[in-house]
């Protein structure tokens, strides 16, 4: 994974966090008599998608690099 690569999908990551703090707060808050296992809970819930995220990102970085480089070695492989 290039720098840029993990740049966006870090970026990409924040925002579904953030995404997911709203959506709780919005709709799922309010089911929750204590506040504080509620944003225990909201904080659990968006880093596990944030970073089940990046990870997806980053295996899929990684998958396409290994086809790229497999495709380079095949034309290097016919030219020689």
């Amino acid at each position: 994974m290039s720098f840029s690569q993990a740049w966006d999908a870090g970026f990409r990551a924040l925002l579904i966090y953030v995404g997911v703090v709203f959506v709780w707060l919005g709709l799922v808050e309010q089911r929750f008599d204590d506040p504080e296992t509620s944003v225990a809970a909201m904080n659990a819930a968006a880093a596990l998608a944030a970073i089940a995220f990046f990870i997806r990102a980053f295996l899929r970085a990684r998958a396409e690099r290994a086809k790229a480089e497999a495709e380079v070695r095949a034309l290097m492989e016919g030219e020689i």
